[in-house]
């Protein structure tokens, strides 16, 4: 068997990486995974383009990208890598992507815990929502797991032709009743199965954005809460205090990030009412309560 392999789902339409991404490579690296990065959206020049970038950056990656069109969303990309073999022989597979701000805190002792255990499949996070699944912004496999024909038959199916809806569905979700249907071994750096957040189908990295973060077992932002704030939570301003070592992790990333890159999700905001029944069911629930009545 060889290194470990993290096929890792990266969009842009710019051959620039942000320097919250390039950290999060970074500390993949570190734990001894080698790098494969779909780059969706790019054409083989800005592809080659961030290869070198990456290389020769502060501090530098190693790590082949592989240009890709952008159809699929994650799941479409890790399938281009998968097909294209670049988890050949490998004993262990990590599954990520650019869609979270961290690790706020090194990475390397939250992964060796977890190997520690040896578990067929773990995830930095689990959701009780709609059914119990691994989040799968990231999500380690071993090469038992990935192999097993349950998770083969989720990554078999034509991601290119879904829309994003059908992709959570039948890929996140349809992974989490795979990996039950299978008995294949799981578990979470950072979990709680509160009856309350699966009834209301909660998304703790919204929810209970900073009890994870401050758990250490998960330190992760999702981009898309301090972006688009979908759900309407109160407490998102106060991310930057939530930094816990601006020395590790540049609070001027997100900021840099959240300046340059508009909402994608212009929804209306959730009303009192749900944002009520959110805070009440968030692990954080005082200062969400807070955070809400003041109209945060």
């Amino acid at each position: 068997m060889s290194a470990p392999v993290c096929l890792f789902a990266y969009y842009s339409t710019e051959a620039g990486l942000p320097p919250h991404t390039r950290h999060l490579l970074s500390q993949i690296a570190s734990c001894g995974f080698t790098i494969h990065i779909a780059a969706s959206g790019l054409s083989e020049t800005q592809a080659q383009s961030l290869h070198d970038d990456l290389a020769s950056g502060t501090p530098p990656v190693s790590a082949t990208v592989h240009a890709r069109p952008n159809t699929g969303l994650d799941f479409g990309a890790w399938q281009f890598l998968l097909s294209r073999g670049c988890d050949r022989d490998a004993d262990e597979i990590l599954f990520a992507n650019d869609s979270v701000f961290g690790p706020l805190l090194p990475l390397t002792p939250i992964v060796e815990r977890m190997r520690a255990q040896n578990l067929q499949i773990w995830g930095m996070v689990r959701s009780e929502a709609v059914v119990p699944h691994l989040q799968s912004w990231f999500l380690c496999m071993t090469r038992e797991a990935l192999d097993h024909p349950a998770i083969q038959r989720i990554f078999n199916q034509p991601f290119s032709d879904m829309s994003k809806d059908e992709i959570v569905l039948h890929g996140e979700l349809g992974l989490g009743l795979a990996i039950k249907a299978a008995g294949l071994s799981c578990g979470a750096a950072w979990s709680n199965p509160r009856g309350l957040a699966r009834l209301l189908a909660l998304n703790p990295m919204h929810t209970d954005w900073r009890a994870v973060l401050r758990s250490g077992h998960a330190p992760f932002i999702k981009t898309e809460l301090l972006r688009d704030n979908p759900s309407g939570i109160a407490s998102t301003h106060l991310w930057r205090q939530e930094i816990p070592d601006p020395a590790f992790f540049n609070p001027d990333w997100i900021a840099r990030y959240l300046a340059a890159t508009p909402p994608r999700n212009r929804s209306k905001r959730a009303g009192f009412r749900a944002r009520l029944i959110q805070a009440l069911a968030s692990e954080d629930r005082r200062h969400a309560l807070i955070a809400l009545l003041l109209g945060r």
